[in-house]
């Protein structure tokens, strides 16, 4: 996946209410999930930190990792500016690199709509759980393709059927599954069309 945009982007990648708004929701239901100072975490496709970084304080540990330097600049920077010791960006493809980390807890947002190789990356995911360790995914759920802007670059889903997505865990020994509807994006340059935001989480077999 391409990174130019994204690098460009991240200075000013705050600065959307929206996209602020969806990261809120999201953080939030993932901090309903049983989390503890003794869980090592990873979030894939971090982006600036929105989501994972009010997390940081109820786990032991946080891996921040993205494919964007640009990104993972600015998550550097509130880092810094928040005195964070526990989190740890890292720049890595986890469908291209070597990574050799173990985590009881994998979460990412907004990001699986931009991996080509959707089951590849839950495989990775699944295999980089502990037993017992939780995964959990926020996207949208299935669209026409009118969320994005067309000249969007590195768009390859147009969101997802949760259910399609729980069969592919089950089959990668990932159980307790369940999905929710967590936030509706609703667009009012698109006549207040709305667009749902799922969160599916599961954990992962002892």
């Amino acid at each position: 996946m391409s990174t130019e945009r994204f690098d460009k982007a991240a200075s000013e990648w705050d600065t959307k209410p929206r996209r602020v708004q969806v990261a809120e929701k999201i953080s939030a239901a993932i901090g309903r999930l049983p989390l503890s100072q003794e869980m090592d975490a990873m979030e894939y496709g971090c982006g600036t930190g929105l989501v994972g970084l009010p997390l940081a304080s109820a786990v032991g540990r946080l891996t921040a990792i993205d494919t964007s330097r640009g990104m993972l600049d600015v998550v550097q920077e509130k880092i810094n500016d928040l005195g964070l010791k526990n989190v740890h960006p890292l720049c890595c493809d986890l469908l291209a690199e070597e990574y050799a980390g173990k985590h009881d807890l994998i979460f990412c947002s907004m990001t699986l709509h931009h991996i080509k190789d959707t089951t590849g990356l839950l495989r990775r995911f699944t295999e980089l759980l502990n037993p017992g360790g939780y995964l959990a995914l926020a996207d949208l759920v299935t669209e026409d393709g009118s969320f994005h802007d067309p000249s969007a670059e590195g768009i390859r889903h147009h969101g997802f059927n949760p259910e399609t997505l729980k069969d592919l865990l089950i089959d990668l020994n990932m159980g307790d599954l369940t999905s929710e509807i967590i936030h509706t994006i609703v667009k009012e340059e698109q006549n207040n069309r709305e667009y749902p935001v799922f969160l599916l989480s599961g954990r992962k077999a002892g």
